[in-house]
């Protein structure tokens, strides 16, 4: 039974707004206290609400039926955000091949959305079992290496990440150049949002070391899954029409 029968329209959209007003106030907070105060304790209690606000606000929105898909990409995402900040080496490499999958999801959806892969049709047909191909190969790598006792070369997975986050970038630009789509404007704001964020803390990091772009990193990072919610929505839509 779908969840239409049990709340109203007027009544989805309320839950939906105080679920992204709690996004907002929950990410600004945990910005602040990681990013500026650095601290990693009290910003556990702020991160693991930061995907799930955005989930349901997406489950009380949609319009569609069969939303596992859309689900379990920000399942992906909430494991991979939490992992992160416990700070140990292992759950990082795992993180970052949780952060794979995510956007591997995103690259099935640009594609499936991209007129220009309809044209290659041998690209369109065979995608899904390239992603699947990569995806079992990052895996089979590291059991052999955990098997033989070998170092397993996170650089692996964070080089087939930054390739496909490549990727998915160019495409949304097309798809947004050629599209015209609010969803594909969507997908492109939160990549860029996310190249900016890194960037910033890169340069700040390793480089700089400027309190400024700390804080244009934190005013980036802001939107981010927003733009995800907006993205999806929108394509759910555009599917259905």
């Amino acid at each position: 039974m779908e969840k239409e029968v049990y709340l109203s329209e007027s009544s989805s959209k309320k839950l939906a707004n105080a679920a992204i007003g709690l996004y907002f106030v929950v990410n600004i907070i945990y910005i602040i206290i990681y990013k500026i105060f650095n601290d990693v304790d009290l910003a556990l209690y702020f991160k693991p609400l930061i995907v799930p606000s955005i989930a349901f606000a997406h489950f009380f929105l949609t319009k569609k039926k069969n939303y596992f898909f859309n689900m379990l990409l920000y399942l992906v995402i909430y494991f991979a955000d939490n992992l992160i900040l416990l700070e140990d080496r292992s759950l990082y490499v795992f993180s970052t091949y949780l952060y794979f999958i995510a956007i591997s999801i995103l690259f099935y959806y640009v594609v499936s959305d991209s007129r220009l892969f309809k044209r290659i049709p041998i690209i369109e047909r065979n995608y899904p079992y390239f992603l699947l191909v990569i995806s079992s190969s990052v895996v089979v790598y590291k059991i052999v290496n955990f098997i033989y006792d070998i170092p397993f070369k996170e650089t692996v997975v964070v080089l087939l990440y930054v390739v496909m986050f490549l990727t998915v970038l160019i495409v949304s630009i097309y798809n947004a150049i050629k599209a015209k789509s609010k969803a594909s404007r969507f997908l492109l704001f939160m990549l860029l949002c996310l190249f900016l964020s890194d960037t910033f803390e890169v340069l700040n990091n390793y480089y700089l070391h400027n309190n400024t772009l700390i804080f244009l990193s934190c005013l980036v990072d802001v939107p981010i899954y927003y733009f995800l919610l907006r993205y999806l929505l929108h394509r759910e839509q555009s599917i259905t029409l």
